[in-house]
Protein backbone atom coordinates (compact mmCIF):
# COMPACT_ATOMS: atom_id res chain seq x y z
CA UNK A 1 0.00 0.00 0.00
CA UNK A 2 0.93 3.38 -0.96
CA UNK A 3 2.81 5.25 2.15
CA UNK A 4 0.64 8.71 1.57
CA UNK A 5 -2.54 6.53 1.36
CA UNK A 6 -1.21 5.00 4.61
CA UNK A 7 -0.79 8.13 6.75
CA UNK A 8 -4.16 9.30 5.13
CA UNK A 9 -6.30 6.63 6.88
CA UNK A 10 -4.45 6.33 9.99
CA UNK A 11 -4.86 10.05 10.07
CA UNK A 12 -8.80 9.76 9.38
CA UNK A 13 -8.83 6.86 12.06
CA UNK A 14 -7.76 9.18 14.39
CA UNK A 15 -10.12 11.89 13.56
CA UNK A 16 -12.90 9.53 13.96
CA UNK A 17 -12.32 8.13 17.23
CA UNK A 18 -11.60 11.14 18.20
CA UNK A 19 -14.87 12.62 17.36
CA UNK A 20 -16.53 10.06 19.43
CA UNK A 21 -14.56 11.10 22.58
CA UNK A 22 -14.87 14.99 22.13
CA UNK A 23 -18.88 13.76 22.68
CA UNK A 24 -18.12 12.55 25.55
CA UNK A 25 -16.38 15.17 27.10
CA UNK A 26 -19.60 17.72 25.17
CA UNK A 27 -22.01 15.56 27.18
CA UNK A 28 -20.14 15.62 30.93
CA UNK A 29 -19.70 19.58 30.24
CA UNK A 30 -23.90 19.49 30.03
CA UNK A 31 -23.82 17.46 32.53
CA UNK A 32 -22.15 19.64 34.75
CA UNK A 33 -25.31 21.33 35.45
CA UNK A 34 -26.51 18.61 37.40
CA UNK A 35 -24.30 20.35 39.72
CA UNK A 36 -22.24 19.02 42.68
CA UNK A 37 -25.26 17.33 44.97
CA UNK A 38 -25.54 14.73 41.81
CA UNK A 39 -21.26 14.37 42.30
CA UNK A 40 -20.97 14.02 46.08
CA UNK A 41 -23.93 11.40 46.10
CA UNK A 42 -21.97 9.49 43.33
CA UNK A 43 -18.10 10.43 45.33
CA UNK A 44 -20.71 8.51 48.25
CA UNK A 45 -21.76 5.65 46.50
CA UNK A 46 -18.25 5.01 45.22
CA UNK A 47 -16.71 5.29 48.51
CA UNK A 48 -19.04 2.76 50.07
CA UNK A 49 -18.85 0.16 47.57
CA UNK A 50 -15.44 0.87 46.10
CA UNK A 51 -12.62 -1.99 47.39
CA UNK A 52 -10.01 0.72 49.18
CA UNK A 53 -7.64 -1.85 49.31
CA UNK A 54 -7.21 -2.79 45.61
CA UNK A 55 -7.50 1.35 45.38
CA UNK A 56 -4.50 1.77 47.60
CA UNK A 57 -2.77 -1.05 45.29
CA UNK A 58 -3.93 0.53 42.39
CA UNK A 59 -2.37 4.26 43.42
CA UNK A 60 0.86 2.67 43.53
CA UNK A 61 1.36 3.32 39.74
CA UNK A 62 0.42 7.10 40.83
CA UNK A 63 3.07 7.64 43.82
CA UNK A 64 5.89 7.92 41.87
CA UNK A 65 4.63 11.20 40.65
CA UNK A 66 1.84 12.08 43.06
CA UNK A 67 1.71 12.27 47.18
CA UNK A 68 -1.55 12.43 48.86
CA UNK A 69 -1.20 13.89 52.49
CA UNK A 70 -1.47 17.33 53.71
CA UNK A 71 1.79 19.48 53.87
CA UNK A 72 3.73 16.66 51.60
CA UNK A 73 5.46 18.35 48.89
CA UNK A 74 4.46 17.91 45.21
CA UNK A 75 6.62 15.34 43.14
CA UNK A 76 6.65 15.60 39.43
CA UNK A 77 2.59 15.78 39.74
CA UNK A 78 1.44 17.98 42.01
CA UNK A 79 0.07 17.03 45.53
CA UNK A 80 -3.47 15.78 45.84
CA UNK A 81 -4.76 16.69 49.44
CA UNK A 82 -8.16 17.95 49.06
CA UNK A 83 -8.35 17.58 45.44
CA UNK A 84 -12.02 16.66 45.53
CA UNK A 85 -14.40 19.80 44.77
CA UNK A 86 -11.38 21.95 43.90
CA UNK A 87 -10.53 23.63 40.74
CA UNK A 88 -7.37 22.32 38.50
CA UNK A 89 -4.41 23.87 38.41
CA UNK A 90 -4.75 26.01 41.97
CA UNK A 91 -1.91 24.08 43.92
CA UNK A 92 0.28 26.76 44.89
CA UNK A 93 3.74 26.03 44.12
CA UNK A 94 3.61 23.20 41.69
CA UNK A 95 3.93 24.02 37.90
CA UNK A 96 1.10 23.40 35.95
CA UNK A 97 1.04 23.15 32.13
CA UNK A 98 -0.54 26.46 30.39
CA UNK A 99 -3.29 23.79 29.31
CA UNK A 100 -4.11 22.97 32.71
CA UNK A 101 -4.17 26.43 33.97
CA UNK A 102 -6.68 27.59 30.80
CA UNK A 103 -9.11 24.55 31.95
CA UNK A 104 -12.02 25.48 33.89
CA UNK A 105 -11.79 21.72 35.32
CA UNK A 106 -13.31 21.52 38.54
CA UNK A 107 -12.50 18.28 40.53
CA UNK A 108 -15.99 15.53 40.93
CA UNK A 109 -16.50 12.42 40.52
CA UNK A 110 -17.30 12.76 36.96
CA UNK A 111 -14.15 14.57 35.78
CA UNK A 112 -11.67 12.46 37.98
CA UNK A 113 -13.23 9.38 36.35
CA UNK A 114 -12.91 11.29 32.94
CA UNK A 115 -9.35 12.10 33.57
CA UNK A 116 -8.38 8.63 34.88
CA UNK A 117 -9.95 7.49 31.32
CA UNK A 118 -8.52 9.56 29.23
CA UNK A 119 -6.34 12.54 30.56
CA UNK A 120 -5.33 13.30 27.37
CA UNK A 121 -8.98 13.94 26.38
CA UNK A 122 -10.27 16.02 29.38
CA UNK A 123 -6.81 17.99 28.94
CA UNK A 124 -4.88 18.24 25.68
CA UNK A 125 -1.28 19.32 26.18
CA UNK A 126 -0.89 18.55 29.12
CA UNK A 127 2.18 16.76 30.01
CA UNK A 128 0.98 13.82 32.28
CA UNK A 129 2.56 11.08 31.19
CA UNK A 130 -0.28 8.28 32.46
CA UNK A 131 -2.30 7.27 29.17
CA UNK A 132 -5.48 6.43 31.70
CA UNK A 133 -7.05 3.39 33.08
CA UNK A 134 -9.25 1.22 30.40
CA UNK A 135 -11.50 -0.37 33.63
CA UNK A 136 -14.04 1.01 35.44
CA UNK A 137 -13.88 -1.08 38.10
CA UNK A 138 -9.85 0.16 38.47
CA UNK A 139 -11.09 3.65 38.14
CA UNK A 140 -13.68 3.76 40.59
CA UNK A 141 -11.65 1.59 42.96
CA UNK A 142 -8.85 4.33 42.77
CA UNK A 143 -11.25 7.47 43.23
CA UNK A 144 -12.31 5.58 46.22
CA UNK A 145 -8.97 5.14 48.41
CA UNK A 146 -8.17 8.73 46.81
CA UNK A 147 -11.18 10.22 48.26
CA UNK A 148 -10.45 8.70 51.58
CA UNK A 149 -7.05 9.70 51.82
CA UNK A 150 -7.10 13.18 50.71
CA UNK A 151 -10.86 14.38 52.30
CA UNK A 152 -10.07 17.88 55.00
Amino acid sequence: MDPKLNLICCIFLLFIVSCGDQEKIENLESNREVGALSSEGKIAEVVSTGDLERGRKLFIQCRACHSLRQGEPHKVGPNLYGIFNSKAATREGFNYSDEFIASTIEWDFSTLDLWLEKPYLLVPGNRMVFSGMNKEKDRLDLIAYLHQETSK
